[in-house]
């Protein structure tokens, strides 16, 4: 039966062949007729142009339009701007204006425009018809085209992304026939060549080549995608070219761009070679010191950037001119361990060795400044000769180097210790010193108050600058044989506790040795001596001291004043005997000096050693984790943890897995990303049931977000509901699940996981997600599953001293707690405050609290917190007896409504168990107020807000025992707002329209006066007119324009009565108002009085242009008035209608969405009654 079965779908599959090649034959041909459309259209273009300019227009055509400047300007400002969607308009404009005097304009203005790769097309036939129409502008476009296109040798582009259009445009320009060849290609080949010849080592205008390739190569050189070259070829067709241009002129633009393609593979195999090598070099870096720089991680971003778009275009080049990608060889050198250090060395070594080493060497600059970069005593002393040799160490054979190494880390695996001459009568060095400061002459003491005070000094020499000063001031005031022993004794016996002062004493000793070598020699065999002293001595005291030697030691060794063998030595003495307080000493050598020494070359193999027997030592040391912590640090701070020991525990995700990962866990809570991740989210297969159950594991794992981010993984989960609907309900489900799982497996490393999740699952209410029953039965549940309120049974789920679930209750609460204020979310919480505070002050009174171990803090303010913001006006129970009366009193309150509401209930025994149980909370009349609040279900669903889950129920009881009940509360109705048409809506548009129309209409008809702008009068004037003749201290002072040369400036009194002036009596039966006329002589105002008659036209105007902006001002004043009060009025009439309105049980149908102000300026005739009238 196989047999006979097997030809099937060998058929099959050659049927899909036969099927897949008439398809690709199908869209080759169909390209292959796109082309050839192409070029006809282009000849048939070309042939169109050369009849029309023939029969252009004559003069008389021209009289007949449009020669005004204003249009022809703006003409030439259209075209500056040019899109594609302003072609139809120039076209129009064309015909309709004579624009023989402003053809240059216009040429110029169509070079200028900064036109976009789609605007080509458009723009070509706006130049093709004023070809066809104006015999000057073909000349003109191309005396524009030599100012842009004038490119001179080894000249930069300006402005790449404009040439890359202008050299299509121009292009298209010539094979159009807008431009001869004979005038257009010499300066299109002179701007080709000399960008192709300099651009041939950077290829910055790489761009524009490849452009000009894409949109012209097909008409200039002949060029056809390498793809569909072979596609022909497979199924025998020909390619239709262009035969427009010679083959010889298309042949040679083809060669010059070939050589550009060779220059362009040679720079990307330069490039490929040089990011090799640099990664290399930081693999090199990673191996031995652990980590890459900011600085190195930069280039080598910048380098992988620049080389995948080089790589990027070569491609695009090697697809049209048909040629072949250059082969990348990849580096097939070692990645392992074997690129060490030493090969970085070497008696040539380059600047880029050995800044490499510097990095390995040295954890920052700073620190390589400090270490090396020493101060030259001969500048300042020009006398002083070097006293240091300047001979090589020699350098030990590597074969002799590599046996010492293998016997030294034998005896240190088998602890044999080599004793050394003199071993036995080792004394500390201060023993000599002391000897030494016996004898000094009494010659030497004219400068010991100097000297003391220098050495008083030295302690607070706690920078670089301030030690450099010191070894200055010695070198050249203090240098002695005497004052040497002194100040060697001196840095010797420096206190123990001051481990700062060691790297600038070491700096100190580093800058004088080369003038002053006995310091550093006397200094090292004293530190030599100790060290030795306390090594042979074997005692566990002073073990600060023992660090401050060791310390400086290692210091002294990255300054090149202690002998690296020396400092190795000491390693393997401490290595040796490695236990107590040789663990320490030894731990601090490494801190101190083990980079140095592992990175250094002449003793990088022989420190690798030493390390390893360390760190075996530790594995088979039997001490406390102090210790073994010290030797871990120790060891990691100067060898780099593996990694592929760590690679070998990462998981490998699928694409699909990773991105999803990546949306809800990286994206979520960035600036506008939850839209993206929602369009996202939707765009998966969620009929694969595999994707599906994985991305709602990823939205269930909440302890994976960042903590601010939950609530906005739950407003993507509610709108994701909306489009599938089984994602709410699953998400809840695994929620729930795992809320009860951590209260089952009560384990410390997931508590941040818990509160995660019980913050979750309040979001989730919040967005509608679920019903504040499954909220109150969580609440319950934190503190009753497992929880015994007897002194003498300890639950295993809930230890005495695990608050943990207190933080959960407290979570939950701050989150959604607030909407616990009303109808019968109210009463539950009431409720439930009453049995947390007898569970707090169970969980308070209990023994394991005392003095010495005082229950928390952080729970007590939490609970206080949440009081003051829940329920402020509730008073909490003080203590465990009031709270146990309270849970009494309310239980049998609440088993005597349950008794008269089903009396055929048998109550004996529900109170019989001494464990605190879930209760039920509601009576009947609760159940009365939910049947009445269905009534009004429709209603409420319309005013949900779109940004929450569009989820309600119809009631919200939590009867267990009743089945008919449970089914009603358990059902989640998704419903999406739909929009309800109604004839009003129509009506109010029209009325709408209608009104904004008759406004916009009578708007147009009013005229506008400009306001009369009134002149400041002068300072001088005014204070002379502040006091009037008459006496009074009134004065009122108005200000009028006039006059043609200077203007008049007028000052009127305000007042029925007349203004007297100094020269004229008062008179009743003749007032006056006094006018201040202002004249100009040269460029100097002059100001003389004028008294005008209060019944002249000019005081007149001016007495009722004041009333009536004072008028104006009232009524302004008292519409606003009006307006505030009425709109007070509104808001008290909205409180009260609230106050009285029913309470409604359904707590999530109360929010609303927060009112948002209409945008835009309020509409002010439509409050202030009508337009203002034109006064």
């Amino acid at each position: 039966m196989d047999i006979s079965s097997t030809p099937v779908p060998e058929d099959g599959c050659q049927a899909e062949d036969i099927e897949k090649e008439a398809l690709a034959l199908k869209n080759l041909q169909e390209v292959m007729a796109e082309i050839e459309g192409h070029l006809a259209q282009k000849a048939k273009q070309r042939s169109r142009i050369h009849s029309a300019i023939q029969n252009r227009p004559e003069e008389s055509y021209f009289s007949k339009l449009d020669s005004s400047i204003k249009k022809n300007t703006a003409f030439v400002r259209k075209l500056k701007n040019f899109t594609e969607a302003q072609k139809e308009g120039i076209l129009k404009d064309i015909n309709t204006l004579n624009l023989t005097k402003y053809i240059s304009e216009v040429a110029n203005a169509i070079v200028e425009a900064k036109l976009k790769m789609t605007d080509i097309a458009s723009i070509l036939q706006v130049c093709t018809v004023l070809h066809e129409k104006y015999v000057d502008f073909s000349p003109q476009l191309l005396e524009a085209w030599q100012k842009v296109l004038s490119l001179k040798k080894d000249e930069k582009i300006p402005n790449p992304s404009k040439t890359r259009v202008d050299v299509r445009f121009y292009a298209d320009l010539i094979s159009w026939g807008v431009l001869t060849p004979k005038e257009g290609l010499p300066l299109l080949g002179s701007f080709l060549t000399n960008l192709i010849n300099g651009d041939k080592e950077e290829h910055n205008s790489a761009t524009i080549i490849l452009a000009f390739c894409k949109f012209c190569g097909e008409d200039y050189a002949g060029l056809v995608s390498q793809k569909l070259v072979q596609d022909a070829e497979r199924f025998k067709l020909t390619v239709p070219t262009s035969s427009w241009l010679p083959p010889d002129k298309r042949q040679n633009v083809k060669n010059l761009l070939r050589d550009y393609y060779a220059s362009l593979c040679k720079h990307l195999t330069q490039d490929h070679k040089e990011l090799q090598n640099f990664e290399r070099q930081n693999r090199r870096i990673l191996q031995t010191k652990g980590e890459l720089s900011s600085e190195r991680k930069e280039k080598q971003e910048m380098l992988n950037q620049s080389f995948t778009k080089l790589l990027n275009m070569t491609q695009q080049f090697a697809d049209i001119l048909g040629e072949e990608l250059p082969e990348l060889r990849q580096d097939t050198s070692p990645r392992d361990e074997e690129c060490s250090v030493l090969e970085l060395c070497g008696e040539n070594m380059s600047d880029q060795a050995r800044e490499t080493l510097n990095d390995l060497l040295w954890e920052n600059e700073e620190a390589r400044q400090f270490y090396e970069n020493l101060p030259n005593l001969s500048v300042y002393l020009p006398n002083l000769i070097p006293k240091v040799s300047t001979e090589p160490v020699p350098t030990p054979d590597p074969a002799d180097q590599l046996i010492d190494i293998e016997k030294e880390a034998k005896e240190i695996e088998e602890g044999q210790s080599v004793k050394e001459e003199g071993d036995e009568d080792i004394k500390p060095a201060e023993l000599e010193d002391e000897k030494e400061d016996v004898d000094v002459p009494v010659s030497l003491q004219s400068n010991k108050v100097l000297l003391d005070s220098f050495l008083t000094t030295l302690s607070a020499c706690v920078n670089r600058e301030m030690i450099d000063s010191a070894a200055i001031e010695f070198s050249t005031n203090l240098n002695t044989k005497h004052n040497r022993k002194k100040l060697v004794r001196a840095l010797f016996t420096v206190q123990r506790t001051r481990l700062d002062l060691l790297p600038f004493y070491s700096r100190l000793v580093a800058t004088l040795h080369p003038y002053i070598p006995e310091v550093a020699t006397d200094l090292c065999n004293f530190l030599r001596q100790d060290f030795k002293y306390h090594v042979r001595k074997k005692d566990q005291i002073n073990i600060e001291t023992k660090v401050k030697i060791v310390r400086f030691i290692g210091e002294l060794t990255k300054f090149g004043m202690y002998p690296r063998a020396d400092a190795l030595q000491c390693f393997k003495q401490l290595l040796l005997n490695f236990a107590h307080h040789y663990i320490e000493m030894t731990c601090h050598l490494i801190e101190t000096c083990g980079r140095f020494l592992l990175h250094h070359p002449d003793s990088h193999q022989r420190t690798k050693v030493y390390l390893d027997q360390m760190m075996r030592k530790k594995s088979m040391l039997a001490s406390d984790s102090r210790y073994l912590t010290m030797i871990e640090n120790a060891y990691y701070q100067v060898v780099p943890v593996d990694s592929s020991a760590r690679s070998s525990h990462i998981k490998i995700r699928p694409p699909l897995h990773q991105y999803i990962r990546q949306l809800l866990f990286v994206e979520l809570g960035n600036k506008g990303s939850t839209n993206k991740i929602l369009k996202q989210l939707r765009k998966l297969n969620w009929k694969d049931p595999a994707t599906a159950s994985y991305a709602i594991r990823c939205l269930t794992s909440a302890w994976k977000v960042k903590f601010p981010n939950i609530r906005t993984l739950a407003g993507v989960v509610a709108e994701l509901t909306l489009y599938q609907e089984f994602v709410g309900h699953r998400v809840v489900d695994a929620v729930l699940e795992d809320i009860r799982w951590s209260l089952e497996f009560p384990i410390s490393k997931f508590n941040q996981r818990r509160v995660s999740m019980a913050k979750y699952l309040a979001e989730l209410y919040n967005y509608r997600m679920v019903e504040s029953s499954v909220v109150f039965k969580v609440l319950y549940t934190c503190i009753t599953f497992g929880v015994s309120f007897d002194y003498s049974i300890e639950s295993d789920l809930d230890q005495p001293d695990n608050l943990m679930r207190f933080r959960l209750v407290l979570t939950i609460l701050d989150t959604c707690g607030v909407f616990f204020s009303s109808g019968l979310a109210k009463k539950r919480f009431d409720y439930y405050l009453v049995y947390l505070q007898y569970y707090y002050w169970f969980k308070r009174s209990l023994p394991i609290w005392t003095d010495d171990n005082p229950f928390p803090v952080a729970i007590d303010f939490g609970m206080r917190d949440m009081f003051s913001s829940m329920r402020p006006k509730l008073k909490p129970y003080k203590n465990l007896q009031e709270a146990a009366e309270a849970v009494e009193t309310l239980e049998k309150e609440l088993m005597n409504k349950l008794s008269q509401a089903m009396p055929e209930l048998q109550m004996d025994g529900v109170l019989g168990d001494d464990t605190l149980a879930c209760i039920e909370e509601e009576d009947m009349e609760d159940g009365e107020e939910i049947r009445e609040g269905d009534d009004d279900f429709m209603d409420d669903e319309q005013s949900l807000s779109r940004s929450m889950s569009q989820m309600t129920t119809r009631g919200e009881t939590t009867q267990p025992d009743d089945e008919t009940h449970n089914v009603e509360d358990d059902r989640c109705v998704v419903t999406a707002p739909k929009k309800a048409f109604c004839p009003e809506d129509d009506d109010f548009m029209a009325a709408l329209d209608r009104m904004v129309a008759e406004n916009i209409h009578d708007r147009g008809k009013e005229v506008t006066k400009p306001p009369a702008v009134d002149i400041a009068i002068p300072w001088q004037v005014k204070a002379s007119l502040k006091k009037p003749c008459d006496g009074t201290d009134k004065n009122f002072l108005g200000d009028s324009l006039g006059g043609e040369l200077g203007g008049a400036l007028a000052a009127a009194e305000a007042s029925a009565s007349a203004i007297v002036t100094p020269s004229s009596p008062v008179t009743v039966d003749n007032p006056t108002v006094n006018f201040v006329l202002m004249t100009r002589k040269g460029n100097k105002p002059q100001f003389k009085n004028l008294a005008v008659p209060s019944d002249s036209e000019l005081a007149l105007n001016l007495r009722n242009r004041e009333e009536a902006e004072k008028a104006e001002k009232e009524r302004v004043k008292k519409l606003t008035l009006d307006f505030n009060e009425r709109q007070e009025e509104e808001e008290f009439q909205d409180l009260y209608a609230g106050a009285n309105r029913p309470a409604v049980h359904n707590v999530n149908r109360d929010r609303r969405g927060r009112f948002q102000h209409p945008k835009g300026v309020p509409d002010a005739e439509l409050i202030f009654g009508g337009p203002r009238k034109n006064r």
